[in-house]
Formats: C-alpha cells, structure tokens, sequence
C-alpha cells in the first residue's frame, strides 16, 4: 500500500505566507490604484471649468471624496496675508452655518496653517494647543488635514478636511491631498489669468464707451451719466463719486448709486471718517479688504456694511494730471469676492480715461458758456444804447407834454410815464444781469446769486425769481459773500430736489442791520421728520454769525430767512 503524499511543516507555513503576502501585496496595489483613479478623476473635476468660484468648490469637493472626509472647506487667504478673504465649504448643511454665525476668519489652526505654511495631520483636534475650539453651534470635528495651496510660489489658499470616515487621516491621504493641491494650484492661476484677461477687456471697451457718453452728455449731468453707465457695467452693490466738499473738512457725494444710495446722493460726509480723504489728498488708488468684525458706526460709509461684517471696497483716484479731483468709490456686500489687483490697475486706468473725458466735456461747455456770454453782452448792449435809451426819450416827451393837460388827462399821463420809470429799471436789471463780470474770481454776489438762481431754474417749471434791495454789492463781499452764495445754493438746491415748486423766489436784502437772504416756493412744504443735515448746517453757519435761521413751512409752501448782523467793522471798512 502506498504512503500518501505529506509536507514538512515548515516549508509548508513559509508558502502559506507568502501567498498571504502575495494577496496582501495585491490588495494594497489595487487600493492604490483605485485611489490614483480617484486623483485623477479629482484632477479632472477641478481643471475642466474655467470660473474661478467653481473650480474653487470643485477643488474642496474633490479632497473631500479623495479621502472620504465628511467636512471640507478652501479658506482663501486674504490680500495682506492676514486672515481670509473667502471660505468655501462643503459637507455642513445651511442650518449649521446660520446656527454659527459668521464663517472663520483663520483664528487656530486654520492660522496655524496659513503661518507655516506646511501641511498639518492631526488624529484628534482637541489635542493640539493651538486649536482655539469650535463655536456654539458648530459640529463636532475631530481628525484634520490641512494643506497648503500654492500659486506662482506663493500661498493662494489651504485645503482643510475634517472627520475622516476610516478612523483617521494617513500618510497617504496627505500625500494625495497635496497631489490634489498642486493641481488645483495650477487650475486656479489658469482662472486667474482668464479672469484677468476678461477683465481688462470688458474694461477697455467700457473706458471707451463711457468717454463717448461723457462727451455726449451736459457737464451738469456729467456725474450722475458717469455713475448710471458705472453701476449697469460692474459687478458691485454700490457705486459713489466723491469730489472736494462745499465745507471745510467734508467730502460731497456728486452721485451715488446702488444699495443704500438713497441716503448718500448729495450728502457732504465728514472728511475724517472715510478712506477717501486719503486719495483726495494723496492721489494713490487703494483697496479696502473685507473686515469681519467691528461695529458698524466705525465702518466707511461708503463701504457696506451688514452686522458685524463690511465688505470689500476699491477707491480709485480721478486726476487731470495735476490735481486729484474727485474719488470713485465702488463696494461689494460682505461675503462677495475682494478686489484684486488687476481689479486696482483696471480701476486706475478708468479713472484717467474718465478724467479726460470729463475734462474735454468742461472744455466744450465752457466754449459753449464763452458764446452765450458774448451773447448775452451784445444783447445787454443793444438793450442799453437802443431800447433804454429809446424809452427815456420817450418818456421826456410825455412830460413835456404835461403843462398842457389837466384832471384826469394829468394824472394817465404821470402813470404812464411812472410806468416807463419802472420799464426802464427793470431793463436796467436785466443788463447787469446779462452783462459778465471781467474776472469770474471778482464776480459780485449779485451775479453769483443770479448765475446759482439760473443753473437752479433748468430743473423748474418756471425761472427762479431774484430780487435785490440795499448796497448788496458794496457790503456783501470776500468770505460773507461766499457764506450767502453757499447758503443761497443749499436752498434752492433742496427746493429742487424735495419742494416740487413751481414759482420760487430768491431776494437779497441789505439794510442798516441785517444782511438777509429770504427763499420762498409754493411746494409740498418740509415733512415733518425730514433728514435735515442741511438745514442744520446752515443754521449752524448762522449761529456762527451771531445770525439765525427762521423757517415756515407747509402743504402750501415754504419760506426761509437766513440773517445776520452787519457787523460795525466791517461797515466801516467799506
């Protein structure tokens, strides 16, 4: 009978291991290899958009599968390299994110991250001293990853991933992660340069679109023009034009569109609250970066601001050359993207575009404002030396004819002539007003207050009635006169923007005491809790006269005097 066939022991437990480490080999290859699958389907996924916002999430979904973690977020860091600009996160669903609050701002160990800048594996969060913890509200995170994300050299943004669902983050996960950072590096700056490249190409036919509808547009317009074709061509919430201010120490919004316009259209805002005065003054075109926390009365207010949260502004200086004068100011709400760079360079190049533009506009209306004062000087003249002097000769010979006539005859004919009397004054009127000044610097304030009276009568249904009584000239002068033209522009400018009058009359009146300007109109009167800054300003300009301001107003109309002493010295000066 034949023995059966038997193994020793020993070579037969070395073969059994060795198929087991054949099998165990084969296993962790196919495992590699589903996970390189996994790359490069992630790969894929990030590089085949082109929209900066889409590729970011997709970068986030995409180490969110490779590693199979539940939490995963792309903290974009902010310009200056402190905190960040924008958080993109997936896998916490929106009640969690409003139970929290605000997203982060790249305290703990997401600064931790952007402070190294290397790659951080933890198996448990709570554990490394420089996690600050987790809000009220928040999720419970436990394992993290972070990985750096690196464009052109320098730390675009981190990947960060949380709760590992196989027990904790590898050796390998981060390797993939950083695998999978590299190529979103390269997706990013491939957005970046095509969101460069729209933009300034957007912008340059914009400049010159703008140019032509500046060059078309009246120079009184020019400001609202230049702010209507701004806010309908850019991505912001909010636009404003800022120029020098009518008082010393403010700021004048010329125009203003967008959220919270409403309230800033026309307002002089206090110089040393804003960043503007910096480009006012300096000339150099900056960005303001989002700001996350703060009150809001600490806020620019030209920048939006919702809560605790203010979002990003640019300020762009606007210079003939010479001097800077004015500021554009755009914003976006918080929580949109932050300007850039190529978003500054475009910025600076409108500007200049914008200041020629508005530069040839003045040049053609001043041109146009020659023409209509040579005008205006021909007809004074024939006014003068024809029509006057026809009048007066006229009435000479009705008086001569007066010892001839008796009773009732007498008395028509002393009306007549009285009538002519007050012809000829009133002509007499009309060619001081149309005759121009030699120097516009020396312009009396009567011709001031006719020419502010006539820019206010284009928006009226009828001119702007103007009456002088008293030596205006003679006791109006240097600083007062600037004070009563300020006051008498603040006016009328309220009445056309809030009075709906039809008849307003404006006079100035010069007597032994009083130097007064009186504004009457027939509208809808003030309401009864207007925003009265103005009128508080120029009460407050008064007071500082030894002056005051009355006001009376109703639903059938409104009157003001503005009056203040004429003072001694100054009187005797003359």
């Amino acid at each position: 009978m034949t023995d059966p066939i038997s193994f020793p022991d020993l070579p037969r437990s070395e073969l059994d291991r060795s198929i087991e480490e054949l099998i165990a080999r084969a296993n962790e290859v196919k495992q590699s290899q589903g996970r390189l699958r996994a790359l490069l389907r992630a790969t894929q996924a990030v590089v085949e958009d082109i929209d900066l916002s889409i590729v970011l999430r997709r970068i986030v979904e995409a180490a969110v599968e490779l590693v199979d973690a539940e939490y995963g977020a792309l903290g974009v860091i902010a310009p200056d390299g402190h905190g960040l600009e924008a958080f993109i996160h997936v896998g916490m669903d929106e009640d969690a994110v409003d139970r929290i609050g605000h997203l982060p701002e790249g305290h703990g160990l997401l600064g931790a991250v952007i402070a190294t800048p290397q790659s951080i594996r933890l198996e448990h969060i709570r554990s490394d001293p420089r996690s600050s913890g987790l809000p009220a509200g928040h999720p419970q995170m436990d394992g993290f990853l972070g990985v750096p994300i690196r464009v052109r050299g320098a730390v675009y943004g981190n990947l960060y991933l949380t709760n590992p669902r196989r027990g904790g983050f590898s050796d390998e996960d981060e390797q993939l992660v950083r695998a999978l950072a590299a190529t979103a590096a390269s997706a990013i700056d491939h957005a970046r340069v095509l969101v460069e490249a729209r933009t300034r190409e957007r912008w340059m036919t914009s400049s010159a679109e703008i140019a032509v509808a500046l060059a078309d547009t009246d120079i009184d317009r020019a400001y609202a023009t230049l702010a209507d074709e701004l806010i309908g061509r850019s991505d912001s919430q909010l636009l404003t034009i800022l120029v020098p201010g009518h008082h010393p120490g403010t700021v004048h919004v010329a125009a203003a569109r967008g959220e919270g316009s409403d309230a800033l259209a026309g307002a002089d805002i206090p110089a040393a609250i804003t960043l503007a005065t910096d480009v006012l003054t300096s000339g150099a075109s900056v960005i303001a970066p989002p700001v996350h926390t703060g009150a809001a009365r600490d806020a620019d207010p030209f920048a939006i601001t919702r809560g605790e949260a203010t979002g990003p502004a640019i300020y762009i200086a606007l210079t003939d050359g010479t001097t800077v004068w004015g500021v554009l100011v755009t914003a976006r709400a918080p929580g949109q993207p932050g300007f850039t760079p190529t978003d500054l360079e475009v910025g600076i190049d409108l500007g200049e575009r914008i200041s020629v533009a508005l530069a040839l506009a003045r040049a053609r209306a001043d041109q146009q404002r020659v023409v209509v004062l040579e005008d205006r000087g021909r007809i004074a003249r024939d006014l003068h030396d024809h029509v006057i002097q026809d009048l007066f000769g006229t009435g000479l010979e009705l008086q001569s004819l007066a010892p001839t006539l008796a009773g009732s005859d007498r008395t028509r004919l002393d009306e007549a002539v009285t009538r002519i009397d007050r012809v000829i004054a009133q002509i007499r009127k009309i060619v001081f007003a149309l005759t121009p000044p030699a120097d516009s610097k020396l312009a009396t304030v009567r011709h001031r207050v006719l020419d502010i009276s006539a820019d206010a009568s284009k928006a009226l249904p009828s001119p702007v009635n103007v009456s002088f009584a008293g030596p205006v000239d003679l006791f109006v002068t240097g600083a007062l006169a600037d004070e009563v033209t300020a006051v008498v522009r603040e006016l009328l400018s309220n009445v056309v923007k809030h009075s709906g009058a039809a008849d307003v009359e404006v006079t100035l009146t010069v007597d032994a005491t009083d130097i007064r300007v009186d504004v009457n109109d027939d509208g809808i009167g003030i309401p009864p809790d207007p925003h009265r800054s103005g009128l508080a300003n120029l009460t407050a300009r008064a007071a500082s006269l030894n002056g005051a301001m009355d006001v009376t107003s109703s639903a059938n109309g409104t009157r003001i005097r503005w009056h203040v002493p004429l003072a001694d010295d100054e009187s005797e000066s003359q």
